[in-house]
């Protein structure tokens, strides 16, 4: 069996000239479940105030735009190393 792992991924889009980009590993779906909420948490605290929506809300990912088009995208993705 194939050892699993998860990363979390964020993108954020100040504007079109400021973007985050960021990446964490975990080898546990609930440590990386936790850090992608912590993860949200953080991201949409740079919209504070702000008008907007969220475009995508499923287990493994969050989309939120205001309404200029930018935003946050947080997610976790399994990966299975190919031997």
């Amino acid at each position: 069996m194939n050892k699993k792992f998860y990363l979390v991924t964020t993108l954020i889009e100040y504007s079109a000239e400021s973007i985050t980009d960021a990446h964490a590993l975990y080898e546990d779906y609930g440590k990386a479940k936790e850090a992608m909420a912590v993860a949200i948490e953080e991201a949409s605290e740079n919209f504070d105030g702000q008008e907007g929506e969220t475009l995508v809300d499923v287990e493994t990912c969050r989309e939120w735009r205001n309404d200029d088009g930018y935003g946050y995208t947080v997610g976790v993705e399994e990966l299975t190393p190919i031997k």
